[in-house]
């Protein structure tokens, strides 16, 4: 103890204040304001939680697939990352300040369940396998002193869905571009890149037809076809409410997913590519969560 706060001072008295807290720990004043910052100025965006709590049902399903698979996804599956009665969230906040620039690094780890009922038997009985998910984001924050805390959010990178295990991270999600109304407006390769908050951040307008293109790939060898099943976690999709609307995107056959919807309301958000070996949804059983999530930070005005 006496060690980190001694090399927390060195680094006070040489300009760069450094904080790497888990819940429970109190920033510095000057921390808890860029937090404070990004919170206010984000929203949505740097959520620790998407889509519906538990098994839940995916959406209508496409017309038409590109690819006859003998193998289909169950409709009911979902996470449950925080375990009624079981481990709590580890939530990890790496706040550096250098004279007018903040960087942040959240990196949040989650003990639960995955569920998923495989009969179609018409009976909702989902079976649970474990789940051990990490999620890293970074941003990067300047001092404006006419904002509200004192700090303005300039960049931030997409949010990084993992399994802890390295060697159980099998799937990955490689590219993913988001077009407007035909337009391309990013193409994110890097998931620790860190974008423009004004100038790539993707903005929408409700009414807006927006695609999203996946690349992904899968080594894990399950032995179904298709390999992977790919998801669309959307929160602004419908006009009425905002609420979680998770699609199946659509299979071009060349490890390549794409799904278009339409902006239906306001906010401000990330829309999520799941990406899921197929043996972790169609097998009951076992330990074989292999999945990994990319969630792309957007503005609909």
């Amino acid at each position: 103890m006496h060690k980190t706060l001694h090399l927390l001072a060195a680094a006070a008295l040489a300009g760069v204040v450094g904080l790497a807290c888990s819940e429970g720990v109190a920033p510095s004043t000057d921390q808890t304001e860029v937090l404070a910052a990004e919170r206010e100025q984000l929203g949505g965006m740097v959520d620790s939680a998407f889509g519906t709590e538990g098994a839940a049902p995916t959406a209508a399903p496409l017309l038409a697939a590109a690819v006859a698979a003998p193998d289909t996804a169950p409709s009911f599956w979902g996470r449950i990352r925080v375990v009624p009665g079981g481990p709590l969230p580890v939530f990890h906040r790496d706040v550096t300040i250098v004279s007018d620039t903040a960087t942040v690094e959240h990196d949040i780890t989650f003990t639960g369940v995955f569920l998923v009922d495989t009969s179609a038997d018409g009976i909702f009985n989902p079976t649970a396998k474990p789940l051990h998910d990490r999620m890293t984001q970074h941003a990067v924050l300047v001092r404006d002193p006419a904002l509200r805390h004192g700090w303005r959010v300039v960049e931030l990178s997409p949010q990084d869905w993992t399994v802890v295990d390295p060697a159980k991270q099998t799937v990955a999600v490689q590219e993913i571009k988001v077009s407007r109304n035909d337009t391309l407006l990013i193409d994110v390769t890097d998931r620790a890149a860190l974008y423009d908050v004004d100038q790539h951040i993707p903005r929408f307008h409700v009414g807006d037809t927006i695609q999203v293109w996946a690349r992904v790939a899968n080594t894990t060898n399950s032995g179904f076809t298709p390999a992977t099943f790919v998801f669309l976690h959307v929160h602004h999709w419908d006009p009425m409410v905002t609420s979680w609307r998770r699609v199946e995107m659509q299979d071009n056959g060349d490890g390549t997913y794409q799904r278009t919807w339409i902006a239906g309301r306001t906010g401000r958000d990330r829309f999520v590519v799941d990406a899921l070996d197929a043996a972790t949804l169609l097998l009951g059983s076992g330990d074989n969560y292999r999945t990994n999530e990319v969630g792309i930070p957007y503005r609909i005005e």
